[in-house]
């Protein structure tokens, strides 16, 4: 029986033994071996080798040389490119999307609306000087903008762009285009890099911008913009005015010719005012406040109130001497109609120049810059 027991301890060591030299010289199956690489030669069999190597070990591993092994030189496979989306564009080959177009379009033709606009309907900028006869009038008081269609043409590209992006716009992915722009863009760059082999190479024949292409085709993109409406006011001439100068009131101002009545006329005295009308609602009148003044007004303002009219703009301009001149138009109801009152205040010294203008609401285009123009050429003496 003791016997029996050693012989079956003496095979299982045995077996052990076995198992461990065998182990030591072909690893188990599924065991994580490294795999001894010949070096490459010329021959085909060696370049098919290489070929499933880079098939079946990652561009990280493939790149890093295989443990307790020299480092192989350096190998490019054959008819094998691995291929990834570009950060930046192809140079030379590549246009716009139509998203970017729609929106370069818009950049191109919708302008800022200005706060005033002259009487030719041109925009009053920074570079307006007060005293012109084309002059400037709030955009409040211009019809609204009109919308209109504006197209441009485009040549189509082989790879689905269109026209030609400037030089300083190559990095589609910094244009500063909206979210939908950029999506577009990088989805025709997706789909331009799968169409080419390679994902960089230009089409022979092309040069990216429809050359070589016997049949070129052709994009229409169309959008509409806001226009301004052309100018309804009436264009002034030297004819429209009459020069006055009071002595009284220390100034000289331009009367309009269409005010000729003067309701002042054939009194025993006159003063700083100067009035002049037409009618009822058609009528002017200029003066100025001074405080050394006793004799005619004692000191007192001489424009009366409006009541609780609410001005429906405010501005504050320079007139032909530099004065900062402030002015409120406001919508009035008077003599069975709406009328607009143009009432300016300017101080010079120690004199406050003012001057109102109240006419018809149906006839602003004809007196609005008659009065404007009056109220930057009103001179303190």
């Amino acid at each position: 029986m003791a016997s029996r027991k050693f012989y079956c301890k003496l095979m299982r060591v045995l077996a052990t033994g076995v198992l461990f030299a065998g182990a030591s010289f072909a690893p188990l199956a599924g065991e994580a071996s490294l795999p001894r690489h010949p070096q490459p030669s010329g021959n085909a069999a060696d370049r098919i080798w290489n070929q499933r190597r880079n098939e079946t070990v990652s561009a990280g591993n493939a790149s890093r040389p295989a443990p307790q092994q020299r480092p192989a030189a350096a190998v490019k496979p054959h008819n094998h490119t691995i291929q990834h989306e570009p950060a930046s564009p192809v140079s030379g080959t590549m246009g716009y999307t139509e998203a970017e177009l729609r929106e370069r379009l818009a950049k191109k033709y919708i302008q800022p609306k200005p706060e005033f606009r002259r009487v030719s309907g041109a925009a009053a900028g920074t570079d307006y000087r007060p005293g012109s006869m084309d002059v400037k009038i709030p955009s409040l008081f211009f019809p609204p903008d009109e919308v209109k269609d504006v197209s441009e043409t485009f040549a189509e590209n082989p790879d689905g762009t269109f026209g030609v992006r400037a030089p300083d716009d190559r990095d589609r992915l910094h244009t500063g285009y909206s979210s939908a722009a950029r999506q577009q863009l990088q989805e025709e760059q997706r789909r331009r890099i799968k169409a080419v082999p390679g994902g960089a190479a230009q089409p022979k024949g092309t040069a990216g911008y429809n050359r070589g292409n016997a049949n070129p085709k052709y994009k229409t993109v169309t959008i509409q913009v806001t226009v301004p409406a052309p100018s309804p006011f009436r264009a002034l001439t030297n004819g429209d005015f009459r020069w006055f100068t009071n002595s009284k009131g220390h100034y000289v101002v331009a009367l309009p010719s269409s005010l000729p009545q003067n309701p002042l006329q054939g009194l025993p005295a006159d003063g700083p005012m100067a009035i002049r009308n037409a009618s009822q609602s058609e009528f002017m009148a200029v003066t100025s406040d001074d405080p050394s003044d006793t004799y005619y007004y004692k000191n007192q303002d001489t424009f009366p109130n409006y009541g609780k009219a609410v001005p429906v703009y405010t501005e504050t301009r320079k007139n032909i001497q530099g004065d900062d001149v402030a002015i409120k138009y406001i919508r009035y109801y008077l003599g069975g109609q709406y009328c607009i009152i143009v009432d300016s205040a300017g101080k010079r010294g120690v004199r406050t120049y003012r001057a109102a203008f109240v006419f018809p609401e149906s006839k602003q285009y004809e007196y609005l810059p008659k009065a404007l123009y009056a109220i930057e050429n009103l001179k303190g003496l």
